[in-house]
């Protein structure tokens, strides 16, 4: 009877564990591994599990190789999604540096957007926008491309060593 109590107690933990819904713990990880050299441009969404008619936050990122000790000082680039699946409702302004957006493709699936800090970006998120899900399994309909990355000081072209994941990450409340 012991055993079977056991069993039980077992059982249920191991039914909670998997009624977790904390995303995450969801598989999706935060960022790539950060590279050696260069520089790598991602994606990062604040619920990977959203589904149609909830709003999320979509981050575009970067991170400078670990050996890398320039900073980043300009970028051009777009945001391309599908807009069957997100629907773009506004982007979060983020006070670093001169940044512009240009959502006059937002209708088709496209959002460029550009700045530039002389000393160099402290905050290396380089666009935030906020997008309602029409369709779920959303992930799958972001990409971004940059065409410019360029160091603060020397303006050294980056995007020559550029790598960007074909992953979305997680990014967690509160970063």
């Amino acid at each position: 009877m012991r055993s079977v109590h056991i069993l039980f107690v077992a059982g249920l933990s191991l039914a909670a564990l998997a009624c977790d819904d904390d995303p995450l713990k969801s598989g999706l990880p935060e960022t790539p591994p950060p590279p050696t050299q260069g520089v790598q441009a991602f994606v990062q969404v604040d619920n990977p599990n959203a589904q149609p008619g909830d709003q999320v936050h979509v981050f575009v990122r970067v991170q400078l190789g670990t050996e890398t000790s320039a900073k980043l000082g300009s970028y051009t680039g777009r945001l391309a999604f599908d807009p069957e699946v997100l629907a773009f409702r506004g982007e979060v302004k983020i006070n670093d540096g001169l940044r512009v957006t240009n959502p006059t493709g937002a209708g088709s699936g496209e959002l460029r957007f550009a700045g530039a800090a002389a000393a160099g970006f402290a905050n290396l998120t380089l666009y935030e926008g906020i997008f309602e899900v029409k369709k779920a399994g959303y992930l799958d309909a972001l990409a971004v491309q940059m065409e410019e990355l360029s160091a603060a000081v020397t303006m050294t072209k980056l995007e020559r060593d550029l790598e960007v994941p074909h992953q979305v990450f997680l990014r967690k409340s509160g970063q």
